[in-house]
C-alpha cells in the first residue's frame, strides 16, 4: 500500500539521518562490548552540565523516533490484516448473494407455481383427500411450504445484511487507521527535522562531535538493552507474591470502619525482592502517594502508582520516569510496559473471599482496604 511504502521511506531517512550510530553500534557488537551500562556510565563520568542538555535533547527525539516508527509499523500491520479481513468478506459476501438469489428464484418459480394452480386448485388439493389425517396433513404442508420459505428468504437477506454491514465497518475502520497514518508520517517528519538540527549541531562542534556520536551510540545500545530485559524484569517483580511467604503479622492485618485494613511496609516489600536474584538489586521506595522503582544496575528510575485490577490484583501504572537522569517521554515508558505489566497478584494472602476496594501510598508504606465476604 502507498501508506506502508511511504512509512517505509521515512524509516530509511531516519536511519540514513544515523548512520554513523549505526556503524558504531556495529563495531562495539563485533569487538564484544560486555556491558553496554557501564560505558555509557563510563561516558557520564565527568559530562558538563551543557554536554549534558544538548545529549538529553537528542536522547528525546531517539525517543520520540523509536515510538513512532513502532507505531507506524503496529498500525501498518493492522491495515493488513483489516484489508485481508474485507476480503475474506467480499468472498462471503459473494457466496452469500449467489445463494440469495438462487433461493428467490426458487421462491419465484414455487409462487408462480401457485399463481397458475389458482386459488380453486388449492381447495382442490385439500378435498382430494381421502381421510381426515390426510387432510390435515396436506393443510399443514402447504403451511408449512409457505411459512419455511419465507423464513428462509428472511434468514438469507438477514445474513446478507449483516455482512454488508461488517464490511462498511471494516472500510470506515481503515479509512480511521490511514488517517492516523498520515499523522503518524507528519509527526515522524517533524522528528526527523528536529533530529537534522541537532546533528549539525553536533557537527558544528568540530572535534567534540566524535565524542556525541559516541555517547549517543552508547545509550542507545544500553536503552536497547534494558527494553529487552525490562520484561523479564516485570515477570519475576509479578511472581514475588507466589514466591514469598509473608507472615500475618508483616500484613499488620487490623478492622476499619470501611472493612479490613492491611499496611504493609517497604522493608517488607524489598526484604522480599532482595532474596530475588533476578530483580537485578530492585528497590521500591513508598513516598506520598506514589511509588518510586529504583533499577540501579541501569541507572533506570519509574514513579507511578498502583491501581486495582479485578478483586485483589494491584498493578503498577508508571507516570514518569528517567534513564542515567535524563527524562523518559511517555511513549518510552510504555514501550517498557508494552510485553508485561508489574503485577502484584495478592489471592494467595487474601483468598477468595476478598476484595481489593482501595490501595493508598504513604511514607514507607502501602495501606490496603479490603473487603470480606463470609459466602
Amino acid at each position: 500500500m502507498r501508506h506502508v511504502e511511504e512509512g517505509v521511506m521515512h524509516k530509511m531517512k531516519s536511519y540514513l539521518l544515523v548512520m554513523v550510530l549505526i556503524i558504531s553500534i556495529f563495531a562495539n557488537a563485533i569487538t564484544g562490548q560486555a556491558d553496554p551500562f557501564a560505558t555509557v556510565q563510563e561516558k557520564l563520568d565527568g559530562i558538563t552540565v551543557e554536554e549534558k542538555k544538548v545529549l538529553e535533547q537528542f536522547f528525546i527525539i531517539i525517543q520520540e523516533i523509536d515510538v513512532m516508527e513502532s507505531e507506524e509499523e503496529r498500525i501498518a500491520q493492522e491495515i493488513a490484516e483489516i484489508n485481508d479481513d474485507i476480503k475474506t468478506l467480499e468472498n462471503e459476501i459473494s457466496l452469500q448473494e449467489e445463494e440469495y438469489k438462487a433461493k428467490q428464484n426458487g421462491l419465484e418459480q414455487v409462487l408462480k407455481s401457485y399463481q397458475r394452480m389458482g386459488p380453486v386448485s388449492y381447495i382442490g388439493i385439500i378435498l382430494e383427500s381421502d381421510s381426515l389425517s390426510s387432510l390435515i396433513r396436506r393443510i399443514n404442508i402447504l403451511r408449512d411450504l409457505a411459512r419455511n420459505t419465507g423464513e428462509l428468504l428472511d434468514k438469507v437477506e438477514e445474513s446478507k445484511n449483516k455482512l454488508m454491514d461488517n464490511k462498511d465497518k471494516l472500510k470506515y475502520n481503515i479509512q480511521l487507521l490511514e488517517d492516523r497514518q498520515r499523522e503518524l508520517d507528519e509527526a515522524l517528519e517533524k522528528a526527523n527535522t528536529l533530529k537534522v538540527d541537532l546533528e549539525e549541531l553536533i557537527s558544528s562542534l568540530g572535534e567534540e562531535k566524535e565524542y556525541y556520536r559516541d555517547y549517543l551510540t552508547s545509550m542507545q545500545i544500553a536503552w536497547d538493552e534494558a527494553k529487552t530485559m525490562f520484561s523479564k524484569i516485570a515477570e519475576n517483580f509479578s511472581k514475588i507474591v507466589n514466591e514469598s511467604n509473608i507472615s500475618p503479622e508483616e500484613l499488620n492485618l487490623s478492622f476499619s470502619a470501611n472493612g479490613i485494613k492491611s499496611v504493609i511496609k517497604e522493608d517488607t516489600i524489598n526484604d522480599i525482592i532482595s532474596k530475588e536474584a533476578d530483580l537485578e538489586e530492585m528497590v521500591i521506595d513508598f513516598q506520598s502517594e506514589k511509588i518510586r522503582i529504583e533499577l540501579p544496575k541501569w541507572n533506570l528510575n519509574l514513579s507511578g502508582k498502583f491501581i486495582i485490577d479485578g478483586e485483589h490484583t494491584l498493578i503498577f501504572q508508571a507516570e514518569e520516569g528517567s534513564f542515567y537522569d535524563m527524562k523518559l517521554e511517555n511513549g518510552s515508558i510504555e514501550e517498557l510496559f508494552k510485553d508485561r505489566q508489574m503485577v502484584l497478584d495478592l489471592l494467595p494472602y487474601l483468598g477468595n473471599n476478598a476484595t481489593i476496594k482501595s490501595v493508598k501510598i504513604g511514607e514507607d508504606f502501602m495501606e490496603l482496604i479490603i473487603g470480606w465476604s463470609l459466602f
